[in-house]
């Protein structure tokens, strides 16, 4: 399998003003097609030139590692953002809010975390397998899928991805890429199935020319699965429908009772959540 250039979702001067039509020619068509060379080189006529850039994330390390953990990175990265502003879904907004405190505290946040990586690296918005989400640094070409997460958005912070367009002023690059996410796909994101895949046996191996080749077993362990039991007020006779939330009260549809927030109160007559009990 030779891994190819994956396609832009848009033009290439599309971004402007916040990221130039030369940086894209440079970032997308120059430096993701030398790691992309890079790769095929490595991997040419070995096992590894039959799996996905995924499972090279998962089990190598070293040049092979690096280049496809890059590739991935940065496709990844590439399509997440969008040429129009797309506006936060309410579910995103609601678990941004729960885990950060606001949507600005976020932001502020993950500036921070951003800024503060020394040298090259990725800011990545990452997902639990509980469903929380987390701020996650990065150097190199480093990957929260190592770690068990799930990313749903990043941030390129090696030179590369700004020199052109704002020189040493990481900071101002991270600010202008906030009009550039594409929220929505984030958001649908979170809500894939999350399956991660888990090294459970490392002890064969075998010899395939010059090159030793350690055979994995992998076992995918699904996200549990969250209750969407209905819920009744016993003081008014109000259900709770997870499947349709409480949108006008800030909880979005899908949210299970158990998740709601311990300030949260029945819409209808005021009591918290003591006052509820499943539906029989």
């Amino acid at each position: 399998m030779i891994f190819t250039l994956p396609p832009l979702p848009y033009a290439m001067d599309a971004l402007e003003p916040y990221m130039s039509q030369q940086t894209i020619e440079y970032h997308y068509g120059k430096h993701l097609q030398t790691y992309l060379d890079n790769l095929n080189r490595l991997t040419e006529g070995t096992p590894y030139s039959e799996v996905s850039l995924e499972h090279l994330i998962l089990t190598t390390t070293g040049p092979i590692f690096n280049n496809a953990a890059q590739v991935w990175n940065h496709t990844f990265f590439f399509e997440t953002l969008s040429p129009e502003p797309v506006k936060i879904p309410v579910e995103l907004e609601f678990a941004l809010t729960r885990d950060f405190g606001s949507i600005e505290e976020f932001k502020t946040k993950f500036k921070k975390a951003a800024t503060e990586i020394f040298g090259s690296g990725w800011a990545w918005l990452a997902q639990d397998n509980a469903g929380s989400l987390h701020i996650i640094k990065e150097s190199n070409a480093g990957n929260p899928m190592r770690a068990g997460y799930k990313p749903l958005m990043t941030i390129d912070v090696w030179e590369h991805a700004y020199y052109i367009d704002y020189r040493n002023r990481r900071g101002e690059f991270i600010d202008k890429c906030w009009g550039l996410i594409n929220w929505k796909k984030v958001a649908k994101r979170m809500h894939e199935d999350m399956l991660t895949a888990r090294i459970t046996d490392m002890s064969e191996t075998r010899t395939e020319g010059a090159i030793e080749v350690t055979v994995i077993e992998e076992t995918i362990t699904e996200k549990p699965k969250k209750s969407m039991d209905r819920y009744i007020c016993i003081t008014c006779g109000w259900v709770y429908d997870p499947a349709e939330g409480d949108p006008e009260n800030g909880i979005p549809p899908g949210t299970p009772f158990d998740a709601l927030p311990e300030e949260w109160i029945c819409p209808a007559c005021g009591v918290g959540k003591d006052y509820f009990e499943k539906e029989r």
